[in-house]
Parts: C-alpha cells; sequence; structure tokens
C-alpha cells in the first residue's frame, strides 16, 4: 500500500469485443501486451482517460486523434448482431483501506448513432458491487443506482462525474488544470509519439504542468486592484463630462462647417448663376436674329429647285413618245438577260474546281490508309510470333492456339487474363505449403526445448510453495496482537475486529460528509446572497439616477437615442409641498405609469409603437386645480401636460386626475398607492432613496459576513474530527506483512498450477506440432511453373490481343477512305459538265444582243443616251429638293423655340440677381457670431442640404443628453436663426459656444487628472512591491526548483552514443522588452525608485493588453492572465551528443537516430506528466504510453523504466513485443492478450508479473 491513491484494476464488460475482462495492475503499473488486432490499444481508448475525461467525442477516445471510431462502433460494430447493446467500463483504485471505484454504464441501439452514457463513482469494489445480474446481463441504470445504494453516487451529468473524480482522486486541482493533465496524457498516449510529436509541442505542455497562483492569493490581490478602480471611478465620471463635451463639440462642429458651407456655397452659387444667366439671355438674343436670316434664304432656294425639276420633266415626256424611241425598247430586256447567264456560269466555274480539289484529296487520304493498314498486319504477325513463344514456355501453348481460332476480342482476352490467373494462383500456392512445412519444424524443435524447461521449472515451484505457507502462518499471528492493541486507543473509531474497519470509517465519514454538504449548501447560498448585495450596492453606488423599473412592453433600445426625457426627470415639488403629499402624489404617478411616460420636443405621435408617451395635444387644460399646485418645470410641454392633469384632496372627477392621498384617475380606469417617501422626483428624493438602499444593502451584506464566519467555524471543527480520524486509520497496524505473505503463498501456489499447466500445454503443444510437420508435407507438389514466364506469357499475350485490334481498325479505316475518294470523284465530274452548259447558254444570248443591236437604227441610240442623261438629272434635283424642305421645317421650328429661350432668359437674369443680393445679407449675419469658432474654419466643396437637416437633428438630441448629463453645472439653449438653430452654452454665468465650453472643461479635467494619477501610481507601487511580488517570486522560485529536481533524474538516463537530455527554463525571447527585467525585479525586495517604475509601466502594460483583447471580465481573470509566470517563459530540450548542451532543433532531432528520437523526446514528456502531480501528492500519477519505446534499444529501455520508479508513475503501456522484465522496473502486472481460433471473437487475457527479478505467470 502507497500513502496515494494508486490504480488497482479495471474492466471491460461487452464493449467491443471485451465481453468480461479484469486488468489488475501490479504496483499500480500495467503492460497490455498481444498482437495487432487483440484489442490492447482499444483498451486504452475504452478505459484511459476517458473515464476521466467523461468525453465521447472520437477524437478523445482515440489513441491517433482521429474520428474514425466512435463509441457506438464500439458498441455496434464488429458484426454485432442486436438492436442494442449495453456495456460497462471502470476503474478502481486504492488508498490505504480506502477504495473508488469510478466507471460508465453505456447504450447503444442501431435507430441512432448516439451513445447514452451513465457515470457513476462509488467506495465499492466491482465484486461487491455486481455489475450484471443472475443472467450475466449488464444492469439496467435502475438496478444500477439500487446496487450502489448508499455507496456512491449515480451521476446526472458528465460534469458532475468529472468534478466527483477530480475532487476525490486530485483535491484541490482546478478544473482548468485537470483539463491540463488530460490533454497532456492524450499527448502521451498517441502511439509511436516519438514519430509524431513536434519538439516544439514539448515547451506547452512542460508549461501547463507547473503549479499555478493559488487563486485565495488572486482574490486577495483582485481586492486591492478593485478598491483602484473604485477611485478611477471618479476620474472616469469627469472623463465622461469631457466625452460629453466633446460628442457635442464634434456634432456642433460639424453642424456649424455645415450651415457655414453651405451658406458660402450659396453665395458663390448665386454669384455664378447670376453670372450665367446674363450671359445666356445675351446669347439667346444673338441666335434669335442670326435664325430669322438663315430662314428667308432657304424659302428662295426651295422655289428655284422646283421651276427647274419641271422643265426636266417635260423633257422627257417629249422624247418618250417619239415613235423613233418606240422601236428599240427590247434591247434594255436582252441587256439584263444577258449579264444573268454570265453571273450563272461563273458560280458553275467555281463550285466545279472546289470538287475537284476535293477529290484529290480524298485519293491521297485513301492511299495513305492503305499503306498503314499494311504495316499493321506485320505487327500483328510479328507480335503472334512473340506471344506463341511465351505461352510454350509457360506450358500453356493451348491457351493461344485457343485464341487464336477465335474471332471474339474480348472473349479472347477473358480467358487470357482467366488462365494467367489460375496458373500463378496455383504456383502462389504452392510455395505458401513450402514455407508453412518450414515453419512447422521450427515450431516442433521449439516445442521440444520448451517441454524440457517447464519440467525444470515444475520442480522450483515445488519447493517455493511450501516455504511461502509457513511464512503466511507467522504473519497472521502477529498481526492479531497488534490490532487489539491498536483499537483500545481509537476514540473517532469502535471496532473490535479487522474487517468492522472500513464500515465503521465509512460511517464516520459518511456523517462528515453529510454535515460537510449541508454546510457547504449553506455557504454557497450565503455567498450568492453576499455576491449579489455587493453587485446591486456598487451598481447604486455608481449611477447617478436610479429609474424606475421599465415594463416589459417597452422597447429597450427606443429611449437611448430617442429626444424627450420621462416625466420624473422634467419635474420637481415646489418647496412648500409637505412630505406626505409628495409621496402619496408620486405613487399616484407611478401606479398610474404616468411617472416614467416620455414627453417629447415636438409631437410623439408615430414615433414608436413600444413606450409610453405624454402628449400635452391630446388633453386642454384641466377645470380647477390642476398637478401644478404641486409640481414644477422649466419645459413648455411638460408645463401643458401637468395643466391638463387635475389635482385635489382625492382624485377629482376628470378624464385625468391625481390625488393627495394617492389616488389616480385615467378616463375610466382608477386606483391608489403609497409609499413612504418620495423616490424618484427631484434630485434630493433620488439622492435619499439611492442612500437608504445602500444603508439597507450594506446591513444585510455585515449579517451575511457574520454568518459565513459561523459556517467556517463549523467546517473546521468537521476538518479537526476528519484529522483525528485519520490519524486513528494512519496509526493501525499495517496488513501489509498479511497480504505479502499471502500474496507470496497464492503467487507460489498459481506459480506451482502455472507450472504443471505449462507442462502438460508444452507436451500438446510438441504433438500438435508433429501432427503440423505431417500435414504440411503432404502440400508440397513436385513440379513447380517459373511464376515469371507466367507473368511473360501476360504480357505478350494481352500485346497481340491489342495489334490484332489496331490492325483490324486500320483496314476498316482504309476501306472508308478508298469509298469517300470514288464519291468524291463522280461528283467533281459532273460539276464540269454543268459548268460548260452554263458557259454555252450566256454564249448564244451574247450572240442575239449584238445581232438585235446591230438592226436598231442611228437615230434610236442618241435618242436612248439623251433619256438617260435626262433621267439622271431628274432625280438628282428631287433628292435636293427633299433636303432643302426637311432644312427648311428645321429653322422654322427652330426659330420658334429660340424666341421662347429668349424670353425666359432675360426673367432668369433679373431673379438671378436678387437671389445674389439675399446671400451675401445671410452669409454676412451667420458669420458675425461664434459660429466660426464652433465650426473651426469653413469646408470646401458642395454641401447636402439633407446633411444639415441630418447634423441639425443630431445637434437636437446631443443637446438633450448633454442637458441631462451636464444638468446643474451647464445650461444649454438652442435659438432659431432663420432656417438654422445656433447652439450657446453658460457655464458660470458666462455665455459661450460649445468649442469655448470644451476648451474650458478640459483644462479643469487635467487637474483633477493630475491629483488622480499620483494617488494611483501610489497604490499601485505598494501592491506590486508588496504581496504580488512574494507571490509571484515564490511560484518562480518554486518552478525553478521543480525544473531542477526534473533535471537530476533526467541526467541518469544516458544512450549508448553518449547523448543526454536535460530541460532548460527560460524566458520567452519573443515577449515584449522588458520581460526579463521585470522577471528579475520580482525576485528581489530592495528596489529603488526607477526599477519599481520600470515594474510599474511593465505591468500596467500587461493589463491594458489584457483588458484591450477583453479576454477577461473581472480583475481576478485579469489578473490571473497578467500574472500567469509561465507565459513568460518557455522550456527549451537540450541534447548533449558529447560536443556540449544544444537545443534540440527540428533538424537537430531529423539527424538522430530512431531511438535516439524517442530519447530526446519521452524524457521530457515523463518529466510534465510527473509535475503534473507535484502540487497533489494523494493523486494516482498516472502515464499512458501506446506502442512503448518503438526503436529504443533494451539498455536504454531499462533506463527509460527507471526514470519512470524515479518519478513515482503508474504506468499502463501496450506492446506487441515488450515483456518490460527489467531490473530496473520494481514491478508489473502483464496481461497478454488472445483472441479465439474456434470462430470465437472474444479478447481475453492471461496474467503474468514482473516483480523485479522473475516472471511469473498467474492461475
Amino acid at each position: 500500500m502507497t500513502d496515494r491513491w494508486q490504480p488497482s484494476r479495471a474492466g471491460i464488460i461487452n464493449v467491443w469485443r471485451y465481453y468480461d475482462e479484469i486488468f489488475s495492475f501490479y504496483q499500480g503499473r500495467l503492460l497490455l501486451r498481444g498482437p495487432n488486432g487483440t484489442g490492447k490499444s482499444k483498451a486504452l481508448e475504452l478505459l484511459l482517460p476517458y473515464l476521466f475525461d467523461a468525453n465521447l467525442r472520437p477524437h478523445r477516445l482515440s489513441t491517433f486523434g482521429s474520428a474514425d471510431r466512435t463509441m457506438h462502433w464500439n458498441l455496434m460494430g464488429e458484426g454485432n448482431q442486436g438492436s442494442t447493446r449495453v456495456g460497462y467500463v471502470w476503474l478502481e483504485f486504492q488508498h490505504g483501506e480506502q477504495w473508488f471505484t469510478c466507471g460508465a454504464r453505456l447504450q447503444a441501439t442501431t435507430n441512432t448513432s448516439n451513445v447514452m452514457a451513465t457515470y457513476f463513482t462509488t467506495s465499492l469494489r466491482v465484486g461487491d458491487l455486481a455489475l450484471v445480474n443472475e443472467a450475466g446481463r449488464p444492469l439496467t441504470k435502475t438496478d444500477l443506482v439500487a446496487a450502489i445504494g448508499e455507496h456512491g453516487v449515480v451521476h446526472a451529468s458528465p460534469t458532475d462525474y468529472r468534478h466527483t473524480v477530480r475532487t476525490t482522486l486530485f483535491p484541490g486541482v482546478s478544473e482548468q488544470r485537470y483539463d491540463s493533465l488530460i490533454t497532456a496524457l492524450l499527448q502521451l498516449r498517441t502511439p509511436k509519439l516519438s514519430e509524431r510529436l513536434d519538439p516544439s509541442v514539448l515547451s506547452s505542455l512542460l508549461s501547463k504542468a507547473l503549479p499555478p497562483l493559488d487563486q485565495s492569493d488572486l482574490t486577495e490581490i483582485a481586492e486591492g486592484f478593485e478598491r483602484l478602480d473604485r477611485q478611477r471611478e471618479e476620474l472616469r465620471r469627469l472623463d465622461e463630462d469631457i466625452t460629453t463635451a466633446e460628442r457635442l463639440a464634434d456634432v456642433q462642429r460639424t453642424y456649424a462647417q455645415r450651415v457655414l458651407g453651405a451658406a458660402a456655397q450659396t453665395l458663390e452659387s448665386a454669384t455664378e448663376h447670376l453670372e450665367d444667366t446674363t450671359r445666356a439671355a445675351r446669347m439667346s438674343e444673338r441666335r434669335y436674329e442670326r435664325q430669322i436670316t438663315l430662314t428667308d434664304e432657304a424659302f428662295e432656294q426651295l422655289a428655284a429647285l422646283g421651276r427647274e425639276a419641271s422643265a426636266v420633266d417635260a423633257e422627257i415626256a417629249g422624247i418618250s413618245d417619239l415613235p423613233a424611241y418606240q422601236e428599240g425598247k427590247q434591247l434594255d430586256l436582252l441587256r439584263q438577260q444577258l449579264s444573268a447567264a454570265n453571273l450563272r456560269a461563273a458560280e458553275a466555274a467555281s463550285h466545279a474546281v472546289k470538287l475537284r480539289a476535293r477529290a484529290v484529296a480524298d485519293e491521297e487520304l485513301a492511299a495513305q490508309a492503305k499503306s498503314d493498314a499494311a504495316a499493321r498486319a506485320d505487327e500483328v504477325r510479328r507480335s503472334a510470333t512473340i506471344a506463341r513463344e511465351a505461352a510454350e514456355l509457360a506450358g500453356m501453348p493451348s491457351v493461344f492456339e485457343e485464341i487464336e481460332a477465335g474471332t471474339d476480342a474480348r472473349a479472347g482476352r477473358q480467358l487470357l487474363s482467366a488462365a494467367v490467373d489460375s496458373r500463378t494462383t496455383e504456383i502462389s500456392a504452392i510455395m505458401r505449403a513450402v514455407a508453412a512445412h518450414e515453419r512447422a519444424v521450427d515450431a516442433r524443435d521449439a516445442a521440444r526445448q520448451r517441454l524440457e524447461e517447464t519440467h525444470e521449472e515444475l520442480d522450483l515451484a515445488t519447493d517455493a510453495e511450501a516455504s511461502a505457507q509457513r511464512a503466511f502462518e507467522q504473519a497472521f499471528a502477529k498481526f492479531g496482537a497488534d490490532f487489539d492493541t491498536w483499537a483500545r486507543g481509537c476514540f473517532e473509531l469502535r471496532v473490535s475486529e479487522h474487517g468492522e474497519v472500513a464500515e465503521a470509517a465509512a460511517m464516520a465519514r459518511e456523517e462528515f460528509s453529510g454535515i460537510e454538504a449541508r454546510l457547504h449548501e449553506t455557504r454557497t447560498a450565503l455567498n450568492g446572497q453576499l455576491a449579489q448585495y455587493n453587485s446591486i450596492r456598487e451598481k447604486l453606488a455608481n449611477q447617478v439616477d436610479v429609474p424606475p423599473p421599465a415594463p416589459y412592453t417597452r422597447d429597450a433600445a427606443y429611449r437611448t437615442t430617442a429626444t424627450g426625457a420621462p416625466l420624473w426627470r422634467l419635474v420637481n415639488f415646489r418647496p412648500d409641498t409637505p412630505p406626505a403629499v409628495c409621496a402619496a402624489v408620486e405613487a399616484a404617478l407611478e401606479a398610474s405609469g404616468l411617472l416614467d411616460a416620455w414627453l417629447t420636443p415636438d409631437n410623439s405621435f408615430g414615433l414608436s409603437d413600444h413606450d409610453r408617451f405624454a402628449e400635452p395635444l391630446l388633453a386642454g387644460p384641466a377645470n380647477g386645480l390642476t398637478l401644478l399646485e404641486v409640481l414644477v418645470t422649466d419645459d413648455e410641454r411638460c408645463y401643458h401636460f401637468l395643466e391638463s392633469i387635475a389635482f385635489g384632496e382625492t382624485a377629482p372627477r376628470h378624464i385625468a386626475a391625481i390625488g393627495a392621498d394617492g389616488t389616480w384617475r385615467l378616463g375610466n380606469a382608477h386606483g391608489r398607492w403609497a409609499k413612504p417617501f418620495p423616490t424618484y422626483i427631484g434630485a434630493d428624493s433620488r439622492k435619499r432613496a439611492r442612500a437608504g438602499r445602500i444603508a439597507e444593502l450594506t446591513g444585510l451584506i455585515e449579517q451575511l459576513a457574520t454568518d459565513l464566519s459561523g459556517v467556517d467555524a463549523a467546517l473546521n471543527q468537521i476538518a479537526v474530527r476528519r484529522a483525528t480520524l485519520a490519524g486513528e486509520l494512519a496509526r493501525q497496524p499495517s496488513t501489509d506483512p498479511i497480504e505479502i505473505a499471502e500474496d507470496q503463498r497464492t503467487k507460489a501456489q498459481l506459480r506451482c498450477a502455472a507450472r504443471k499447466d505449462a507442462v502438460a500445454a508444452a507436451t500438446r503443444r510438441l504433438s500438435d506440432a508433429e501432427l503440423t510437420v505431417a500435414e504440411t508435407l503432404h502440400g508440397i507438389g513436385t513440379d513447380i511453373t517459373d511464376m515469371d514466364a507466367v507473368s511473360a506469357f501476360g504480357t505478350a499475350g494481352h500485346r497481340w490481343l491489342d495489334d490484332r485490334h489496331d490492325a483490324l481498325t486500320t483496314e476498316a479505316t482504309s476501306h472508308d477512305a478508298l469509298t469517300r475518294a470514288s464519291l468524291s470523284s463522280s461528283l467533281a465530274d459532273e460539276a464540269e459538265e454543268a459548268a460548260g452548259a452554263r458557259q454555252q447558254e450566256a454564249a448564244d444570248l451574247a450572240i442575239t444582243l449584238d445581232t438585235v443591236e446591230r438592226s436598231a437604227g442611228s437615230e434610236f441610240h442618241a435618242l436612248d443616251q439623251q433619256l438617260i442623261t435626262l433621267r439622271t438629272k431628274a432625280l438628282a434635283l428631287a433628292e435636293e429638293r427633299e433636303l432643302l424642305q426637311d432644312k427648311q421645317t428645321s429653322l422654322a421650328r427652330l426659330l420658334g423655340t429660340l424666341e421662347e429661350k429668349r424670353k425666359v432668359d432675360t426673367a432668369r437674369a433679373a431673379e438671378a440677381t436678387a437671389a445674389h443680393e439675399a446671400a451675401e445679407a445671410r452669409y454676412r449675419h451667420l458669420t458675425s457670431g461664434h459660429l466660426p469658432a464652433d465650426a473651426g474654419g469653413v469646408p470646401e466643396g458642395v454641401v447636402d442640404p439633407r446633411l444639415i437637416r441630418d447634423s441639425e437633428s443630431r445637434l437636437g438630441m446631443a443637446v438633450h443628453e448633454a442637458q441631462q448629463k451636464l444638468a446643474g453645472r451647464i445650461d444649454l439653449s438652442l435659438d432659431p436663426d432663420d432656417d438654422v438653430t445656433v447652439l450657446s452654452a453658460t457655464l458660470d454665468g458666462v455665455r459661450m459656444g460649445a468649442h469655448a465650453l470644451l476648451g474650458t472643461l478640459k483644462a479643469e479635467r487635467d487637474r483633477v487628472r493630475t491629483h488622480i494619477t499620483d494617488v494611483e501610481r501610489d497604490l499601485f507601487d505598494q501592491t506590486l512591491t508588496g504581496d504580488t511580488r512574494r507571490h509571484i517570486a515564490q511560484r518562480i522560485q518554486g518552478a525553478a526548483d521543480l525544473v531542477d529536481t526534473m533535471n537530476q533524474h533526467l541526467a541518469r538516463v544516458q544512450t549508448a552514443s553518449g547523448i543526454r537530455v536535460q530541460l532548460d527554463w527560460q524566458v520567452d525571447p519573443q515577449l515584449p522588452p522588458g520581460t526579463r527585467e521585470a522577471r528579475d525585479l520580482l525576485l528581489r525586495s530592495d528596489l529603488d525608485a526607477s526599477e519599481r517604475a520600470l515594474l510599474h509601466q511593465f505591468f500596467r502594460e500587461r493589463v491594458e493588453e489584457a483588458r484591450a483583447h477583453d479576454t477577461a471580465t473581472g480583475w481576478e481573470q485579469q489578473l490571473a492572465q497578467v500574472l500567469d509566470y509561465t507565459t513568460w517563459h518557455q522550456f527549451v530540450v537540450k541534447v548533449d551528443r558529447g560536443d556540449g548542451w544544444g537545443p534540440v532543433t527540428k533538424r537537430v532531432h531529423g539527424a538522430l537516430s530512431g531511438g535516439e528520437k524517442a530519447i530526446v523526446l519521452h524524457l521530457p514528456l515523463f518529466a510534465a506528466a510527473a509535475a503534473h502531480y507535484h502540487a497533489t501528492p494523494t493523486a494516482p500519477r498516472l502515464i499512458l504510453l501506446d506502442e512503448v519505446f518503438v526503436g529504443v534499444d533494451a539498455t536504454n529501455r531499462g533506463q527509460l523504466l527507471e526514470l519512470l520508479v524515479n518519478f513515482d508513475l503508474d504506468l499502463v503501456l501496450t506492446s506487441d513485443h515488450e515483456w518490460c522484465d527489467y531490473r530496473e522496473l520494481t514491478g508489473i502486472a502483464i496481461h497478454q492478450l488472445t483472441t479465439g481460433t474456434d470462430g470465437d471473437d472474444a479478447v481475453t487475457t492471461v496474467r503474468f508479473t514482473w516483480d523485479g527479478h522473475s516472471l511469473t505467470a498467474d492461475d
């Protein structure tokens, strides 16, 4: 037994191919050994760190980090036949006489890919707790709850389960650090780690293993900074005033610039417009006069052309009617026919030439195709000869002949492939039979040797069994006497037998746990109330005004940008109003909903659908007394609203009324409410209400602090009783001598039985080996064909078939080319005959035309030529006249347009003169006030009038918001001036613009800031040079000592080539300048002024970075980041290869052998795992290694295992060849995994134990 939790057993029930398997540890160590496929890595996936993590994501389960195998597949895959499957996985830990079992019930169905996981923890051991029923079926969830009963918990969620496992096995470890531990275990579990792990990952893993700052330390430090923040809050409020004034000045600057810019633009535009309109009027007059002249000239030209066209038409008519011209009219028709015939003859000749060229090209292609077909035939004959020779060498000539005789190319290729594959399979089977026979002979010889060895081992085991029995009897007698003496001296425990100790201790712890649970529940509730009251008090302290609660029907976003204010901000009670009446009136307004109603500067119709508005326009003044009797306001619309509400001792009979007794009436609704004093109307009322609530909360907070002290005292008393119980348990006589003696006796008995079984098994193996030798001899044939010859025939045959297919294709192509060439020649002949016919037709028409022309007289020819000339002239005159008519129409239309434009331009010039005079006067007026100073200059460019309206609206909103925030010190007013609004501010009786107001406020802010900055620096320096420095210095020094201890252990490991490894913990060079110097200053206490200033600057910059990234919400979270000393450092793995220490870079790592890589990367990882457990001495110290130490020689494996023993780590290893029987390892349990050979897929194990001296098999 050890003084901490240590794994003792693990089990898998009905998951994957594990149906009910238990793995027993030895000295907290376990090796799962077996060939690939037996499930050793699968056992790791199902057990660790899953039962710490409670996370079913595939990449967290898989040792390779992949998502290929889910937990659903583990349950329903691998040939599972059922529709639903339930299984269990569990881990058992021992700490002295205490036991802790954690596990999960897993259920999956074929209907979904999800897995239902139910997690449980218990003090019972599996065995005492049955996870299957009498029929051997896994328990249902209900049965599991009943079976555990009061000895544990079936958890409602994975989070609750993780919390219980963490607080039980790893007390004091935070959730964040627990996650880092699981991440490290997952990284270490990666198979063949040295082949996959990047050396750069080591620094992160090692840094996460260092102890963090104590949370209680951070809480104490954060309180100091929170006090500092409360002082800075005062400065923030001053900054808010400046921000408000700056925003107002910015809005006013934009508005003033746009107003002045628009005025300047208006003046400039008016000047330009005046010049443009005057110039346009003069130009319009000149164009009008010139257009009149052009129109007159066009009329005269059109009349002259008409007269000339009439004369030409009369002359044409006279010639056409002459008898001499009528006789020769048919000549025109003959000329047209001859022209058409010549065109047809030319087209036919061109078509014939094209067809003849195509026929020649087709004949050349046919000749080339015929030549290609002949060449392909020669290639087929050569490849057939090669294939025939290869078939004879392979002993397969009949296959070639059958293919050659066939005509189906596809069937021949299939026959060839089938024959070659069949012969190849036959040869492979013969070769396998020869190899099997050789292996059988070797196995028979080994079986004979093993039989002789088992007989010798049986003799030794029989002698050891007798000695162990005598030692057990002596140890049992001594323990009985020691136990009686111890039991009489106990206070918390009342026992008479050793078997009652565990139950009595459990009952005592259960009593303590019940009391503690109730106390912790009370403490949690008190802390929750305390945090809630503190938060409310702080919120009240930081708020200037606390508004009434908003109804859920209100649009919360509307009021943040709306113009206006609620009624309670705009009114105040008259000084002479009695306090009781003030309280009653406010109560009536609040109950009726009017107190928080929104008043806008203008009418509120259509502004929002989700708010309550007070609208004076909806009702006139009330008759008699109104609310103005008790309330006053400076707002005009608010005044009218109050005037419309009746007032009396009780609510009068009016449509809207408020009574001095708290009654109210709105239409046909009425009611009454009361409150002791007003809390919203009037600054004094609001201040008094806030102060009263803060005082009330302070009293509640003080009472809660007193209650918490009482709870802490009760918890301390339980802690004393727990310590007494723990002391009694620690002093009880150890059962180790009995257990050791019994364990030795049992092991001796098991070894003796195992040796007997080994002798019998060796005898059976020898007999089986003899039979195998005989059987394998029969499977060997005498004739083995050369495998290469068969392969060569297959290759040659496929090449021959390819050539034959190509030859057939080429022959078909040649035949098609010859057919096309013959057809092309025929078409060319027909086209040439058609072209000759067309040419003859044209020649005949030419002769006919010539004959007719010779027969016509000379008089006709003269008249025909004269008529052609006249018709050409008539056509030209018609075209010219049409153009001139269009021009005349356009000129007349343009003349009217120019006359209208002349009148318009003259009127515009007069209007522009008046507008220029008005713009000049307006610009002089605007620049005479403080607008130029607020604007800071007149902008250039065009100003959109919509932007001015937008700026004016924004200015109104900004003034309203600023007036609320700056009320009491500064009066703001917006005065209309024609089409613009002028902003004025009155501060201390001085009227000024927004620019002057901002300058005055900034000067005041600077004076206040200087004072607060000095106070802040004093507090910051006091904190950083006091407790904070000591806390961090202690952590840094402790981490450095831890690294030194790691290096002392690492120094004991050295490879045969002299390689050694050590860790160097140094300041990260990538961090901002000054980090190293600040770190060194933290380790010193005697700092001068410059060093304190440097330290102040360093931490202030880190805090500002944390806030800028918004990675933390409160001071405690921010300090956890800023003061995380592990992020200031990095781990550098260094290696000494005989030439001094140097960092392990990727280049250095790549130059190492496989075994050296494994050592260089495993050593720092082992140190990281040990560091994770350094701050938790009672925790189990697990390390998981899949495919352990691949590529590492035996000597270094022993050194690595010795390092793990020195680190006191609990090992869970897997390997397909390793036995871990090294003298450096004090002990380990070895489970040899096997699977059935008779169709049974179940995985079973045979357990062996290495005790540091010998390897023995368990029964």
